[in-house]
C-alpha cells in the first residue's frame, strides 16, 4: 500500500503575539474532517521533494513551492502507486475544503494543491497546479492570516458545505462557483465585479419577474445580513491604518449602480473611481471601485456562510425552495412595492393614519387603475415590515407614521 498526500497550501498563519490575529501553534494538527487536517508540513519537505520540477518552472515559483509551511492535508493509502480514482477524488476534497476555507479567510495565495507519496525521506511530491502567483484578494484582505477562530468555523461549517457541493444546492453551489472563479480575474476588475454581483444574484435570487432584480436582490441582502451592518468585520483593517465603516446597504445600492453600468456596455462615472477610503504607510488610497470589491466579497461570503452555519441548505437547495422562503419574509417584488406605497402615502399625509385609512385610500388609486385592490391583512403585513425596517412609526394608538 502507498502512503499518499494531497496538500492545499494556507499563505500563512497569524503570529502568536499579534493582537489582532493571533494563532496559537498547540492546536496543529488541527482536524477538520476525519482523515482532513490543517497542518504544519515544513518538516515534510527535504532537498529532493522538488528536484524535478526545477526543470519545469521558474526559480522565483519553485521559491514559492519551497517556502510552504501550512496546508490543509488529506492522508489516504491506495493498492496503486499511480494516480487514479482515489487521487482525484482526494485532490476534488481538499480543493472543496480550501473553497470553503476562503469563505471564512480569504488570503493571498501562491501555491495550490499538490499530490505525492510519503518515504521515509519525507514527501515525494509528484503534481501541483498552476498556475500560482495569478490568484489576488481584495486590498482589505491582503494582510490577512489564519485565526484559530477560522479553523474552529471551518470544522464546524465544513460537513454541510460538503453536502452542498456534492448534491443537487445549485444556488449555493453556483454563488461559491463564481465566488471563486472571481480570484482568478485579477488582471481586469469588471469580469470579477460581474462574478460576485452574479454570486450574489444565483443565491438570492431567482428567473421570475416577483424574485428578481435590483430592488428584490437589495432588499433581501440587508434583510439577511442587516442593513447597517459594516463590511468590515473587527480587526479587518489594521490598528495602524484609517478605519472606515461601509455598510451592506450602500455598497448593495452603489454596486447594482455599476453593475447597470456594465452590462448594458455604459461607462463607468469617474466618481466611482475616486478615493473611498485612505491608506498610509505609502500605499495607494483605495478608490470607490476597490471598497465595493470588499464589499461585494463580504456580501456573497457571509451570506454562504450563513446558510451553511445557520442550517438553510434546504431553503436556498432550489428556486421553488428560494421562493417560499422569501415570500414568507414578505421579500418579493409585490410585497416590496406595497411596503414603499404604504411609505410614500405615510409620507405624504405627514399625518398619523389607520390601516384601514390607509388600505381605502391606496385601494382608490388602484381602482383608478384598474389594478388588483389591496387586502387589509397585506397593508397590515407592509406596516409590520416597515415598522421592522425602520421606515415606520408604530404610534402606539392604532395609527402609524413615517
Amino acid at each position: 500500500m502507498a502512503d499518499k498526500i494531497t496538500l492545499y497550501a494556507i499563505n500563512a498563519v497569524g503570529a502568536p503575539w499579534d493582537d489582532e490575529s493571533p494563532f496559537d501553534m498547540r492546536v496543529l494538527p488541527f482536524t477538520i474532517l476525519p482523515e482532513v487536517t490543517v497542518e504544519n508540513i515544513s518538516e515534510l519537505f527535504n532537498e529532493n521533494t522538488f528536484s524535478w520540477a526545477g526543470q519545469t518552472i521558474s526559480n522565483t515559483d519553485l521559491a514559492d513551492l519551497k517556502s510552504v509551511r501550512y496546508a490543509i492535508v488529506h492522508r489516504y493509502k491506495t493498492a496503486y502507486p499511480f494516480q487514479g480514482d482515489e487521487e482525484n477524488e482526494s485532490e476534488d476534497l481538499v480543493t472543496k475544503i480550501a473553497a470553503c476555507l476562503r469563505l471564512i479567510r480569504p488570503m493571498r495565495q501562491r501555491a495550490l494543491v499538490m499530490r505525492g507519496v510519503m518515504t521515509q525521506q519525507g514527501l515525494d511530491v509528484h503534481h501541483f497546479d498552476h498556475p500560482i502567483n495569478l490568484m489576488d484578494v481584495p486590498e482589505v484582505q491582503k494582510l490577512f492570516h489564519l485565526r484559530n477562530a477560522d479553523l474552529e468555523l471551518l470544522r464546524d461549517v465544513a460537513p454541510r458545505f460538503l453536502t452542498a457541493m456534492n448534491g443537487d444546492y445549485w444556488k449555493i453551489r453556483m454563488a461559491l462557483q463564481y465566488h471563486d472563479a472571481g480570484h482568478w480575474q485579477d488582471t481586469f476588475w469588471k469580469p470579477r465585479f460581474s462574478l460576485w454581483v452574479s454570486g450574489v444574484e444565483a443565491l438570492y435570487t431567482t428567473p421570475d419577474s416577483e424574485h428578481n432584480g435590483r430592488l428584490v436582490t437589495i432588499e433581501r441582502v440587508k434583510d439577511f445580513l442587516g442593513p447597517d451592518t459594516n463590511i468590515y468585520d473587527p480587526g479587518d483593517i489594521p490598528k495602524y491604518l484609517p478605519q472606515a465603516k461601509f455598510t451592506v446597504s450602500e455598497v448593495m445600492e452603489d454596486a447594482y449602480t455599476v453593475r447597470n453600468f456594465i452590462v448594458h456596455g455604459e461607462r463607468v462615472p469617474d466618481k466611482f473611481y475616486s478615493t473611498g477610503r485612505s491608506s498610509s504607510g505609502g500605499t495607494p488610497d483605495i478608490n470607490r471601485i476597490g471598497i465595493l470589491f470588499e464589499g461585494l466579497s463580504f456580501v456573497l461570503r457571509k451570506s454562504i456562510l450563513r446558510v451553511l452555519r445557520d442550517n438553510l441548505l434546504e431553503e436556498f437547495k432550489s428556486k421553488s425552495a428560494s421562493r417560499k422562503y422569501w415570500s414568507t419574509r414578505l421579500l418579493t417584488r409585490p410585497h416590496l412595492m406595497g411596503r414603499a406605497a404604504v411609505l410614500q402615502l405615510l409620507q405624504e399625509r405627514n399625518c398619523p393614519l389607520k390601516p384601514g385609512d390607509i388600505t381605502l385610500m391606496l385601494n382608490q388609486r388602484k381602482q383608478a387603475q384598474k389594478l388588483k385592490l389591496y387586502t387589509g391583512v397585506e397593508i397590515t403585513q407592509y406596516l409590520s415590515s416597515g415598522v421592522q425596517q425602520g421606515g415606520i412609526r408604530e404610534n402606539g394608538d392604532g395609527t402609524y407614521s413615517a
